[in-house]
């Protein structure tokens, strides 16, 4: 039934479909290694398309790297890492913390993105040795997904998934509970219901078949349009259509015809958020960033947010209009920073405003404002050091706004080290106690180049320990740059007597950076 239904609904989705030959490609590791499809021939392949920003990228990476050691054990599956949104230096600053143990490479051309069509991050392709895609996975796949999908290519079978949550939504979406004949009042009625089995269907949790489940809402909005465009007379009606329309195009690529759908409803509904919101997502992917960042505008100032402001500045970088951008993080920032001030203390609204901070100083990045961005990067840093240890977005935000202000100083001009401390994210260093403050100092620069570091500003008796390498030295240490110019140190503060809270600086190769003890870096 399960490959019936399959096989039923492949066309309606754009992209490579499982059971074909998997598309050519070619990259080159960050290792500067070309690779190629042809290179894995009689091996299974693990493709994952990812990017550091993404916070389901980056729960998914334990998992990867754990899958990648037990199936590359045997030496006939191979994993590849490949980053369609971002240069060379963010990942290794990302590598640097968190080694993922299997080759990376940059999308640089993005023409592994567009010949596999990925849309979402992170996607992950399976394909078996006879180089047939055998499963395409968007969403953070789980260790049994995964496992079952290497185990189907490993055999030369198209990956299935049958898990509850799926089988949810085949059932949300099972044509038959339409009514899909009638008057046209019952025509009418239906859009209304499809619309709304699509909401509920795209808000199961679990694992699920984002591909699937497209194509079944696809196939579903295709049906019911056919019956509804010579009935749709009626306000709600022209806009359910305009929907349906606009979003089965979208689904397959078909910007054009999105974009015509999306236009109709809005000559009907001009000011209706929904259908601008698909308008402004099928503008960027056509590649029309301009009119895109019109859009978001308009939807900024209809329903203001910070959630909008944001999404309005991120366009205006893909655009280049930096001066917009600029004023648009600015509009989300004041909203978070009042947000704050309403409610102290709440980690919805610092969670908010340290991600404002953080996806503005990706715009200054884009707009070649190093300064501007290394600010913003530590506002990022700051606001999020106040939210609970426990936090969703407490390690990521602090990992993701280091990884960035790395990534600026790496292959830094005239050969020049920098250093960079934040709060320590992940397990317990080994020895540490409670009372032991712990940070992650970042040295990057030169590859080879041999780096002294020493710790000043200490109260009496208080001592810094450098670890790296499975060694740790007190106050002072001596490290070489790896090849990828960035090396990761374990800097512990272990307070030895009562002192107010000092302001510690890490020194090295004429540079520093401080961290005011039991704050924020």
């Amino acid at each position: 039934m399960v490959h019936a239904l399959i096989a039923a609904t492949a066309l309606t989705v754009s992209g490579p479909q499982v059971g074909s030959p998997a598309p050519d490609f070619h990259l080159t590791t960050l290792e500067g290694k070309p690779v190629a499809l042809a290179d894995y021939r009689g091996k299974t392949v693990v493709l994952n398309d990812w990017a550091t920003w993404c916070p389901p990228c980056r729960e998914e990476a334990p998992d990867l790297i754990a899958a990648a050691k037990k199936f590359g054990a045997k030496g006939d599956v191979v994993f590849l890492g490949v980053d369609s949104s971002e240069s060379a230096p963010i990942v290794r600053a990302f590598l640097a913390a968190k080694p993922m143990g299997y080759a990376q490479s940059i999308d640089r051309d993005h023409a592994f993105s567009k010949a596999y069509d990925v849309r979402a991050y992170p996607t992950t392709f399976v394909i078996s040795p006879d180089g047939v895609l055998r499963a395409r996975f968007a969403g953070n796949i789980s260790p049994r997904v995964l496992a079952g999908f290497v185990s189907d290519a490993r055999a030369g079978r198209n990956g299935v998934l049958a898990t509850a949550a799926q089988k949810k939504i085949d059932a949300l979406l099972d044509p038959a509970k339409f009514a899909f004949d009638g008057d046209p009042a019952s025509i009418r009625s239906a859009a209304t219901a499809v619309l709304h089995a699509i909401d509920a269907a795209d808000n199961v949790d679990g694992d699920t078949d984002y591909f699937r489940t497209q194509a079944e809402e696809t196939a579903l909005r295709d049906r019911e349009v056919t019956l509804l465009e010579p009935v749709a007379d009626t306000e709600p009606s022209m806009i359910a259509l305009a929907w349906l329309q606009g979003d089965a195009a979208s689904a397959r690529g078909h910007w054009p015809e999105a974009l015509a759908a999306y236009r109709r409803g809005l000559g009907v509904a001009p000011s209706d958020v929904d259908l601008l919101g698909g308008y402004a997502a099928a503008l960027h992917a056509s590649g029309d960033d301009a009119t895109a960042t019109d859009t978001y505008a308009k939807i900024a100032s209809i329903q203001p947010s910070v959630d909008a402001f944001v999404a309005l500045g991120v366009s205006a970088g893909d655009a280049k209009r930096f001066d917009d951008g600029t004023v648009a993080f600015a509009q989300a920032i004041g909203r978070g920073r009042a947000a704050v001030q309403a409610k102290p203390g709440d980690p919805k609204a610092i969670r908010k405003l340290a991600w404002a901070y953080l996806y503005g100083g990706r715009l200054f990045v884009k707009a070649g404002d190093s300064a501007k961005a290394r600010r913003a990067f530590a506002q990022t840093t700051a606001w999020t050091a106040k939210l609970p240890k426990t936090d969703t977005r407490y390690a990521m935000y602090l990992e993701e706004a280091q990884e960035a202000t790395v990534a600026l100083d790496v292959g830094h001009p005239a050969g020049k080290t920098a250093l960079s401390l934040a709060p320590w994210t992940g397990p317990d260093l080994p020895g540490s106690v409670s009372s032991t403050y712990k940070y992650r100092l970042v040295v990057a620069g030169v590859p080879g180049k041999i780096v002294t570091l020493n710790a000043s500003g200490l109260p009496n008796r208080w001592v810094a320990s450098f670890c790296s390498d499975r060694q740790c030295a007190p106050f002072r240490t001596t490290v070489a740059l790896p090849a990828s110019g960035v090396k990761v140190i374990e800097f512990q503060v272990i307070p030895q007597s009562r002192a107010a809270a000092p302001t510690v600086r890490v020194n090295g190769d004429g540079t520093s950076a401080s961290v005011r003890v039991g704050g924020s870096a």
